[in-house]
């Protein structure tokens, strides 16, 4: 799927974005990550120890909601499928984050624990703020 501009630049905030993943038994599980985007992926990471990746490695299939720090009714809703968890990468992409996002060069939770690099291929993007009515400020 494309990527639109206004979604791609959406990434040069701070996004706030929650990943839902499908417990085995059917229901969601929901948590909070760091997003970003790597060509047509959205990239996030995480370790093996969470629940997440073992419900992603059963279950490919995921949502993701990303909003905007500034106004958080903008807002970006995306389905999608796990194509890869990589061991490669999962620690960087943390670290970036975490200089990029609070100005350290390290991700300071967890060091120890290996990191995987998740890729996401977008299947659905939809962009609530272009329901919003025109002239209504809804911050």
């Amino acid at each position: 799927m494309r990527m639109s501009k206004k979604f791609i630049e959406m990434f040069e905030k701070n996004v706030f974005s929650s990943l839902a993943t499908i417990m085995e038994d059917g229901s969601p599980h929901v948590v909070p990550v760091w997003v970003g985007i790597d060509g047509e992926y959205i990239i996030t990471a995480g370790g093996i120890e969470h629940v997440r990746h073992a419900n992603m490695k059963r279950d490919p299939r995921v949502a993701l909601t990303i909003s905007a720090p500034e106004n958080p009714y903008e807002v970006y809703l995306v389905r999608g499928k796990v194509v890869s968890m990589s061991k490669r990468g999962g620690k960087e992409f943390l670290d970036q984050e975490a200089q990029r996002r609070w100005g350290v060069q390290e991700y300071p939770f967890q060091k120890k624990k290996e990191r995987y690099l998740i890729q996401i291929l977008p299947e659905k993007i939809i962009d609530t703020s272009s329901v919003i009515p025109d002239g209504v400020d809804i911050r």
